[in-house]
């Protein structure tokens, strides 16, 4: 299997298809990922956890390579993950940067930038639009409503 092969079928099965075990195959005993949410390297065992956490807001998810470039023991890709939101079914996709160092046929390093901001959205806990409100200064401020408490874009 190609590298790209390999971390899609890791992304698939385990993210995809919810076999949380199969990483096990795919990752040295020893790999570690990195990423927005971990700030610092993580076991498999952690990113298994990751996993479910993460799986369990989406709907039936596939990945697919956008864009690669592989040198050495280095892969870079955009992955495309096409999913859908399980509260309504409304069909949605967002990307993640993937840097993964492999030994052996192995992944053994993972570094990640998911696009955090374009999941949330989708699953309705940002406010559509947020990230473009951040970048013009507007802050995202927490409104108590009754028993519920909803994060709501400053409205100019």
């Amino acid at each position: 299997m190609s590298k790209t092969d390999v971390l899609l079928s890791w992304l698939n099965e385990t993210w995809g298809n919810r076999n949380f075990g199969f990483a096990d195959k795919l990752l040295t005993e020893n790999a570690t990922v990195r990423g927005a949410m971990t700030r610092e390297p993580v076991s498999v065992d952690e990113v298994k956890e990751f996993a479910q956490t993460i799986s369990s807001l989406l709907g039936p998810l596939k990945a697919s390579a956008d864009l690669v470039v592989e040198q050495g023991d280095w892969l870079a890709a955009r992955i495309i993950v096409d999913t859908e939101n399980p509260r309504d079914r409304t069909p949605f996709r967002f990307s993640d940067h993937f840097f993964v160092r492999f030994e052996g046929g192995k992944i053994a390093e993972v570094i990640s930038q998911l696009d955090y901001f374009t999941l949330f959205e989708n699953l309705g806990q940002l406010p559509q639009d947020a990230l473009a409100a951040c970048m013009t200064g507007e802050t995202l401020d927490w409104k108590q409503s009754g028993l519920d408490t909803d994060l709501q874009a400053p409205v100019s």
